[in-house]
This record gives structure tokens, C-alpha cells and sequence, in this order.
């Protein structure tokens, strides 16, 4: 009996070394592989950022040395110099100028919202079908309440301005801040994040997932007509029709394109008319200056995520990163 006792708790400490041995090994080849990942991450945006850089091209459009990557595509490996089997790289370069700038809608100095951006907030919104989807408050506040694209509007001015008054212009939805209890809205902090949003009342988690890729809270408040999506586009004046939306896409794909500072104001008046185009002028850019550079790795059997939003200041310098995060 005790030496089959000797034997069965040698079997067991040992089983239990050999399980213990074979997690540890499991968990540092996983910190590794992670490790690794990470820089190839890092040297997809290092690769962006000199792409950036090499733009010498005073206005942005898709023909650019980056523009082949607008829209996702794989990176060649031998270009970062990796040699590592099962992996696969892809990155993403978006202009935030392609996207409608959130903060555009309050001066950064306080004062009344800009009636232009508020209204074409509201056009955004009705064109995401934020008018018939029926979206009930999810913040509780206001159960059952289906807030429409110009009330949604309203809430957001009430988050973003200085005061603790329901936003009230008279020609426009009222705001809802005076319903709120004390507090509920930071009042003059600068928006951080688009996912501030969904701490409003109405922006509903399925509102955020088609919201959350048009509009941005980088940028110089202009959107760039070159990369903007024609939804973007068309929330700028309710006289843009799609034709017009249309041949603005065709022209900034064609051999003519892309819309210059030079080609500006005469291409575009020949599409939309010179007086709709006066109304958008001081909405609209040709050039971009803030990106968003999504990378991502394929490596063994992991995924792994890269997200930077990078500057450019100054002509022929290394755009600078502003903020970095991996998942």
C-alpha cells in the first residue's frame, strides 16, 4: 500500500509539473507573439506616416501616394521587413476631414452655435434615417422617447455649450438640459471623443454604429470634398441633389480630378451652381492635415489592432502622433 501511495503522488506531482510547465509555455509564447505583433503594428503606422509625408500634393484626393490605402489594403511584408510565416498586414489611411466635424457646430470660443453646421448635422441625421428608425432614449431619462434628427441636434448643442439652459434658438428643436438633473452635461469641456455621444439622450447604440464613422472631433471644421462620403457631402446644403453629389464623385475619380485650389470654385460652380456654392465655401477644403491610421496584423492565430490619429504640421515633416492605442 504505501508504495503504490509513492507512486500515485509521484504520478500526480509530476502531471501537475508537466501542466504547469506546458501553461507557463503557452502564456509566454502568447506574450511574445503579442510583443512581436505589436511592433509590426507600430511599423504599419511608421510605413503611414512616411506615405503622409511624401505627399507633396497641396490638396488630398485618393490619386495620392497614400490614397491607394483610403479604403484598407495589405501591405506588401518585404516593405517593413518582415519575414515572419502566417502573418498578414492591412492598413487603413482616413483623412478626418472626409468626416463632419462635430465641434464645428460650437465655436471653441463659446458664443451661439453656427446655424450652417447645425443644420447640416440635422440633414446627417435625417439621412441616416434617424427620423423613421424609432429609436427609443437609452439613457433612461426619457423612456419610450424618440428623439428626431433636429431634437437630436438640439441635445448635442445643450451637451456642448457653456450654459445649463435648454437650447432654445425659436427657429429650431428645443434642447432637453432643463429636464436633466444638475450636472448631467460637463457644459463648455471640450468634446473629447466621439463616444461621448452616447451619454446624450437619443444617440442610441445602433444610431453610434452608423454615426460613428462620418463625423469626427479632429480637423480644422472643413470637409475635405476630395474623400468625404456623398452622405457627408450631401448634409452640407438641402439644394445638393444626388446628381449633383454624383458628378461631384465622378469628377474627383476622373483624369481631371481632384478639386484644387486652383479648380475649386470653378469645377464645383459648374455642378452645384455658383450661389449654392458660396453658401458651402467656408464649410469645404481641398487638403486634409488629420488622419486616422487603423493597422491591423494577422499573426499565428491572433489578430491584433492598431488605431493612431497623426498630424501633419508641417510640409515635408514626419506627421506627428497624437494618440495611440492597441486592441
Amino acid at each position: 500500500m504505501l508504495v503504490v501511495f509513492i507512486v500515485a503522488l509521484a504520478s500526480i506531482l509530476v502531471l501537475n509539473l508537466t501542466y504547469s510547465s506546458f501553461v507557463s509555455a503557452r502564456v509566454n509564447r502568447a506574450v511574445e507573439h503579442g510583443l512581436q505583433a505589436e511592433y509590426m503594428l507600430k511599423s504599419a503606422v511608421s510605413f503611414a506616416r512616411v506615405l503622409l509625408r511624401e505627399d507633396h500634393t497641396p490638396e488630398d484626393g485618393t490619386q495620392d501616394l497614400w490614397g491607394k490605402f483610403s479604403s484598407g489594403a495589405a501591405v506588401p511584408l518585404e516593405l517593413l521587413g518582415i519575414n515572419s510565416p502566417n502573418t498578414s498586414i492591412e492598413l487603413e489611411i482616413r483623412p478626418e476631414e472626409s468626416k463632419f466635424p462635430l465641434r464645428a457646430i460650437i465655436p471653441t470660443t463659446g458664443g451661439e452655435p453656427d446655424k450652417n453646421w447645425r443644420d447640416a448635422a440635422a440633414r446627417l441625421f435625417k439621412n441616416l434615417g434617424f427620423d423613421e428608425d424609432e429609436e427609443k432614449d437609452q439613457t433612461g431619462y426619457f423612456p419610450d422617447r424618440h428623439f428626431k434628427s433636429d431634437e437630436l441636434v438640439a441635445n448635442l448643442i445643450d451637451y456642448l455649450d457653456q450654459d445649463s439652459e435648454s437650447y432654445d434658438p425659436g427657429d429650431f428643436a428645443k434642447g432637453i438640459e432643463s429636464e436633466l438633473p444638475d450636472g448631467t452635461f460637463p457644459n463648455g469641456r471640450i468634446l473629447r471623443r466621439v463616444g461621448e455621444l452616447k451619454t446624450i439622450p437619443g444617440f442610441t447604440p445602433n444610431r453610434m454604429r452608423k454615426l460613428e464613422p462620418l463625423v469626427t472631433i479632429f480637423g480644422a471644421n472643413v470637409i475635405n470634398i476630395n474623400l468625404c462620403p456623398g452622405l457627408v457631402l450631401k448634409s452640407l446644403s438641402e439644394e445638393l441633389t444626388d446628381a449633383n453629389i454624383e458628378a461631384i464623385v465622378a469628377f474627383r475619380k476622373s483624369e481631371e480630378g481632384p478639386f484644387t485650389f486652383e479648380n475649386r470654385k470653378e469645377r464645383l460652380g459648374e455642378i452645384i451652381g455658383d450661389p449654392v456654392y458660396d453658401k458651402i465655401n467656408a464649410m469645404i477644403t481641398v487638403e486634409s492635415r488629420w488622419f486616422q491610421v487603423l493597422a491591423k496584423v494577422d499573426y499565428q492565430t491572433s489578430t491584433y489592432f492598431m488605431r493612431a490619429y497623426v498630424s501633419r504640421d508641417k510640409a515635408g515633416a514626419l506627421p506627428q502622433v497624437r494618440s495611440i492605442e492597441l486592441f
